[in-house]
């Protein structure tokens, strides 16, 4: 048991070191106006860390009626350069778009990709690879447009969000308080609700059933303020 907690210990010691020597900017592509065809994602290793080699690949992304990721390779998406090698304390930018932009009547949603090629194997080591993905948003931002459907399950609030924009949001964080705006519980799953896509939200052991009583405060990528919907039966 020990043994495994050692090995747990140095598999997140590992993964947070190479966070920390690494970096993604902007961590959100957009390309909203008709005149761009491109944008640009810069990748950079801090000093003291060991050189990277990257490949770079684009999938078509939507969601299915349960909320869940469907991605498809897409040609039509270029990506320059696709291989690349990056030095410690270097940076490299990465320039990804169209040949011609796609006619689109609500906004167009792809995830760029880049996975780490491994180096040769080292006797008696153990390799973590980096392999992130980062979306692209094609066409126009909308107003954040939800709304919040709540149900009892047992002793747990299930809350359902629809987005009704044509363009996603992003929700990283909800708080469920009362009438006098008294914390009542969090949640913190960080979801993406595509065009009229929704997706349940869960809080656990919720004692009253007052419904009524409840509003939530949904934090998004769209606002620095948190949106607040009363929930109603």
């Amino acid at each position: 048991m020990k043994k495994i907690a050692l090995l747990l210990f140095i598999f997140f010691l590992n993964i947070n070191k190479l966070w920390a020597e690494f970096g993604v900017t902007p961590t959100q592509l957009y390309i909203s106006n008709k005149q761009q065809r491109s944008t640009t994602v810069t990748l950079s290793l801090s000093e003291g860390s060991e050189k990277k080699v990257f490949e770079a690949s684009a999938m078509k992304w939507s969601q299915n009626e349960k909320g869940e990721d469907v991605l498809e390779p897409d040609p039509n998406i270029i990506i320059n350069p696709k291989n690349f090698v990056i030095k410690p304390n270097s940076e490299q930018v990465i320039r990804v778009g169209f040949r011609q932009l796609p006619s689109l009547e609500k906004e167009g949603t792809w995830r760029i990709f880049f996975k780490e090629v491994p180096p040769a194997l080292k006797a008696n080591t153990v390799q973590f690879m980096m392999n992130l993905s980062i979306p692209l948003f094609v066409g126009q931002q909308k107003a954040i447009d939800l709304k919040a459907i709540p149900r009892f399950e047992n002793n747990n609030l299930l809350v359902n969000i629809k987005n009704n924009a044509e363009s996603h949001v992003q929700i990283t964080g909800i708080t469920l308080i009362d009438e006098n705006k008294k914390e009542i519980a969090l949640n913190y799953d960080r979801k993406y609700l595509l065009t009229k896509q929704e997706n349940n939200f869960k809080f656990s052991q919720i004692k009253s059933r007052n419904i009524d009583s409840y509003k939530i405060l949904i934090k998004t990528d769209k606002s620095e303020k948190p949106l607040e919907l009363k929930l109603k039966e």
